[in-house]
């Protein structure tokens, strides 16, 4: 009897596929837990922002200005008599549009980069590389300055500035991925079917790849929403009356000892927003390590 449940048991953990051990690895992660309850909320909160905002974002009330958190107004007003907790909604959805948008194109570029500089190896890896240590020679802040200073401050040129900026760090871990995975049986398996490189590349290597492209991108969206409110901050970003993080921060620095939730809200929701990421992207790097113990 007891030979018999062994037996079962096994053949169940057999079966069991790759997303049921990832998924009972992660929900382990208290931390990575609470990271995506949070960020599962946020982009509620930003999904529905023009039904959850108690006012208009950009109405003006001066009789209102500066009126500390209260009934009528939750986490009070700023110096133009605005709701913060309405702002602060719809800044969410820029903070969160910049941070994914961004991600995706620098990812994909990465990716994309690395992977044939990885598989290639030679002299396309060495001019591939030495394009990423050009990029990554230049300060990454002062270059985003400089870019959009000349190309203009709208929600696009940022986010395009900001992927195209990015993209080094993947290209980076992609090629070490793959001048390990090129190696492997199942590619030269692959080659000795007949498999061309695009086939080998995007439906062999590829996919062993993503985890740790993945995780990249978890943490790459917490990068991106620092760097637009930075922008943001410095009047660079998103430009007012439309509110984001950064420019709200921006506004409440000269009114803190006088009105600190003008700026410490935005700062508290950054705060907690790149925290989530992070500890969700910690979360996804030891639930999709294979090394790790079931």
């Amino acid at each position: 009897m007891s030979s018999t449940t062994v037996v079962d048991h096994s053949v169940k953990q057999r079966r069991e596929t790759f997303t049921q051990i990832f998924w009972r690895r992660f929900k382990r992660n208290r931390l990575a837990m609470f990271g995506l309850s949070v960020l599962l909320v946020l982009y509620v909160v930003a999904i529905f922002a023009p039904w959850l905002a108690p006012y208009d974002p950009n109405e003006i009330n001066l009789r209102n200005k500066l009126e500390p958190p209260s009934a009528e107004h939750v986490l009070g007003t700023d110096l133009y008599g605005r709701d913060v907790l309405s702002r602060l909604i719809h800044g969410s959805r820029i903070s969160l549009s910049v941070g994914f948008v961004s991600v995706g194109i620098s990812i994909t570029v990465g990716t994309l980069l690395g992977a044939i500089a990885g598989y290639y190896g030679g002299a396309v890896d060495n001019i591939i590389m030495r394009a990423v240590d050009v990029v990554i020679s230049f300060p990454v802040l002062f270059l985003i300055l400089t870019v959009v200073a000349v190309i203009g401050t709208s929600i696009f040129n940022i986010m395009l500035v900001i992927g195209l900026t990015s993209w080094t760090g993947t290209a980076r871990l992609v090629r070490g991925e793959f001048l390990s995975l090129r190696e492997r049986d199942f590619t030269e398996a692959a080659r000795a079917l007949g498999a061309d490189d695009v086939r080998i590349i995007f439906s062999h290597i590829l996919p062993n790849a993503m985890a740790p492209i993945i995780v990249a991108a978890t943490l790459g969206v917490a990068y991106a929403i620092l760097v637009e409110s930075a922008l943001s901050y410095l009047g660079l970003g998103v430009q007012p009356p439309t509110a984001s993080w950064g420019n709200m921060l921006y506004e409440g620095q000269n009114y803190f000892r006088k009105a600190w939730w003008i700026a410490f809200f935005p700062g508290l929701a950054i705060f907690m927003t790149v925290l989530a990421f992070n500890m969700l992207g910690d979360g996804l790097r030891d639930a999709l390590d294979p090394r790790l113990k079931q």
